[in-house]
């Protein structure tokens, strides 16, 4: 038995309940932002063997860990034949290595896992004819000593003791707990309170921490970043507080969380009548007796104590970091609800959790999101990322096909769908090893929208296609080499958006999404934390939705004036809630006179694939529907008619830009067509370091210096 060492008290969440003070567990990760300035430039492999063609070290003296978060990360297009760019971190205290594709910067939210020490090695990998590739940070995340312990232990002494149970895990940045557990892909638990934004990172087979407290990771092969879509979650306090979520495979491993550890909990329909059984909570509690067990995984049972409604409680020691703990029915094993809240003291009382049998925590279970809906027999994964446009003159995708839930891909029968507007084209794709295809698009007219899924077989003959609804739903491009954005909307500022309403509730609002769990988005779209959405509320148990009527947001003026135009945006509409459910739509329309009049764009629903929530990206030629002028507006209505039911809609990541459809040809300095002796005069007028990095005009590899590089450069593409 040992005695626990109490530095601080953070009350989170207090709830008067049996006489006892019930407070949620969580114990965020002491860390600082520190500023720095890493930026490759545009960097190309001018070798004949594939290698690294940058490196740096990032170094935080006195930090016990680091986590990247990057501005900017583009790794070149795989080159037909070749091989993926990469970026490649490694730990300088421990080797520690992750490997980032563009796929998996995008799971990632382009962050890295987290590193031990105070230093990491940063690299880029690339085949000598892939593009040019940069990255840039600004800022990196560190760890330092110090974090409070908040504690409920069950009597005068901490009993816990240190465990090793494969199935629960540490849940980064907000210091919980994650468990998996027997549902169809072994996705996870966790409690509601810890299934925020904050919830990022989920590690496996953590290690001790160190002599002063500070905690240790795994290696980046035990990390998994957390599919955002695939989040629900409640945090209505004592006996209503659950969060269910999956994760993305790894990136070292290609597994996921419940491949690659291979035991999960069995999960009771219902707690049992307390009838003297033990409850034994597992998680990642801090400590501070000994230091090296802070936030590394303990375990402890303790007497059942009751169980109400959807409530159960029990007098097992927990601290912060408890929070998403599995509560165990330690005569079976069977996990029986999810550990929330402290209540316990030296004195008495009782620690809480949510029982297994809590209705909405059900539903949820019953309608996986994400990557906890069933997995088919195939995946396909594109480690170059899926591209915004192709090139007209041609263009390939590299993909990857991988046997999952019991099914193995049959070599050579990877095949590329493709529609420029007459019905989908099938074509076999390039084997250049077993399963890994290049997906080689012909000629496409620039400015022409493709619509494109892709498809393998398996050993025994089935057919499976990405995305898994295909044709009905499908990926899409743009054939242009690039575009320049006359209007952008991130809606982190106003930009001037209006809003009507003649609804009796709903009105569309700008802010962060609060996270409700009926047809609401958890996060925004595009990374930067706001977006427009109606009725942003968790007021009333988050009831909270359009109602009686029509809500409408409208643009700013724009200026569409230039041809080729094309407007794009992210959108979220649910009406599958409430009893009257597929009966709502949401319209999109367009206008070319300032909103003196206007055109459908887009109508979403009643039913189909994007009626459901989830963020879908979409972008159309301005020219199809109304004239290019400037005084160009669009406007998105979310109605609710009888009978009622729970709309939701959002908007985010606007932009209005114009299709640049000729090739720039690096090297053409005058922009005649032709790099030649005008060319090099102005590069060696240029010669030496850059006054303005942005204005530099002979600076082809973007490293703000006029020198041999750019010279091999531009002779590369003389003539």
């Amino acid at each position: 038995m040992r005695r626990l060492i109490v530095v601080g008290l953070v009350l989170l969440a207090v709830q008067a309940l049996g006489g006892t003070v019930a407070f949620a567990q969580i114990a965020p990760l002491p860390h600082r932002a520190v500023k720095v300035d890493i930026d490759s430039g545009r960097v190309l492999n001018m070798a004949f063997a594939r290698g690294v063609v940058y490196s740096t070290t990032i170094q935080v003296p006195d930090a016990t860990w680091l986590r990247l978060t990057f501005d900017e990360a583009t790794l070149a297009r795989t080159p037909a034949g070749g091989h993926s760019t990469v970026l490649r971190i490694t730990s300088l205290a421990d080797g520690a290595t992750q490997h980032h594709t563009t796929q998996t910067l995008k799971q990632w939210s382009h962050t890295s896992a987290y590193f031990n020490g105070d230093a990491v090695r940063l690299e880029l990998i690339a085949d000598p004819a892939a593009g040019a590739s940069r990255v840039r940070i600004t800022q990196v995340t560190v760890g330092v000593p110090g974090g409070d312990v908040l504690a409920s232990i069950c009597g005068p002494t901490d009993d816990r003791l240190p465990s090793d149970d494969p199935r629960a895990g540490r849940a980064l940045p907000i210091g919980c707990t994650a468990w998996l557990f027997d549902d169809a892909n072994n996705c996870l638990l966790t409690a509601g309170h810890c299934s925020t934004a904050s919830l990022q990172v989920i590690e496996f087979n953590v290690p001790l921490s160190n002599g002063g407290g500070g905690i240790q990771h795994p290696g980046p092969e035990d990390q998994y970043t957390v599919d955002v879509s695939s989040k629900q979650s409640v945090a209505g306090g004592v006996g209503n507080d659950w969060g269910y979520f999956g994760c993305f495979p790894n990136t070292e491993t290609g597994l996921t969380p419940g491949e690659a550890q291979g035991v999960f909990f069995t999960l009771a329909d219902s707690p049992p009548p307390v009838q003297g059984q033990n409850i034994r909570i597992t998680g990642y509690g801090v400590d501070s007796s000994p230091p090296e067990w802070n936030q590394t995984q303990q375990t402890h049972a303790g007497p059942y104590v009751t169980f109400s409604g959807s409530t159960v409680q029990y007098r097992t020691d927990t601290t912060g970091g408890n929070s998403g703990s599995p509560v165990i029915n330690d005569e079976n094993g069977l996990a029986i609800g999810i550990h929330t809240h402290g209540g316990c003291d030296a004195g008495g009382g009782q620690n809480s959790g949510t029982g297994s049998n809590h209705a909405g925590w059900q539903a949820a279970l019953a309608d996986p999101q994400g990557v906890c809906v069933s997995l088919p027999p195939l995946s396909f994964n594109f480690p170059d990322g899926l591209p915004e446009l192709l090139n007209p003159a041609g263009d390939t995708i590299r993909v990857e096909v991988f046997g999952q839930n019991g099914g193995e891909p049959q070599p050579g029968t990877g095949k590329l769908h493709y529609d420029l507007g007459g019905g989908f084209i099938e074509i076999d794709m390039i084997e250049v090893d077993p399963n890994i295809y290049d997906a080689q698009f012909p000629s496409i007219s620039c400015t022409t929208q493709v619509n494109f899924f892709f498809s393998a077989l398996t050993t025994k003959g089935e057919e499976i296609t990405n995305p898994s609804l295909a044709p009905d739903a499908h990926y899409n491009a743009l054939s242009a080499v690039g575009f320049e954005i006359s209007f952008a909307d991130d809606f982190e500022a106003d930009l001037g958006w209006s809003t009507t309403n003649n609804a009796g509730d709903g009105q569309w609002g700008r802010g962060v999404p609060v996270d409700c769990d009926r047809g609401d988005p958890p996060t925004d779209a595009d990374g930067s934390g706001q977006c427009f959405l109606t009725d942003n509320s968790s007021a009333n148990g988050c009831n909270s939705d359009v109602d009686d009527g029509s809500v409408t947001l409208t643009s700013p003026t724009m200026d569409a004036s230039a041809e080729g135009s094309v407007i794009s945006y992210w959108r979220w509409y649910s009406n599958v809630e409430g009893s009257s459910p597929f009966q709502d739509i949401f319209v999109v329309e367009v206008s070319d006179n300032n909103g003196s009049s206007w055109v459908n764009l887009e109508i979403v629903g009643p039913s189909g694939p994007e009626v459901s929530g989830g963020w879908f990206e979409k972008q159309f030629a301005v020219a199809d529907f109304v004239d290019e002028t400037d005084q160009f507006r669009i406007r998105f209505i979310a109605s609710d008619t009888d009978p009622q039911s729970v709309v939701e809609a959002a908007i985010d990541g606007l932009r209005l830009f114009t299709i640049i459809c000729d090739e720039p040809i690096l090297g053409d300095l005058d922009g005649d067509g032709v790099v030649g002796v005008k060319d090099l005069l102005i590069l060696l007028g240029e010669w030496g370091p850059c006054d303005d990095c942005n204005d530099c005009l002979a600076d082809l590899d973007d490293d703000c210096t006029v020198g041999v590089k750019d010279l091999l450069i531009l002779l590369g593409n003389w003539g």
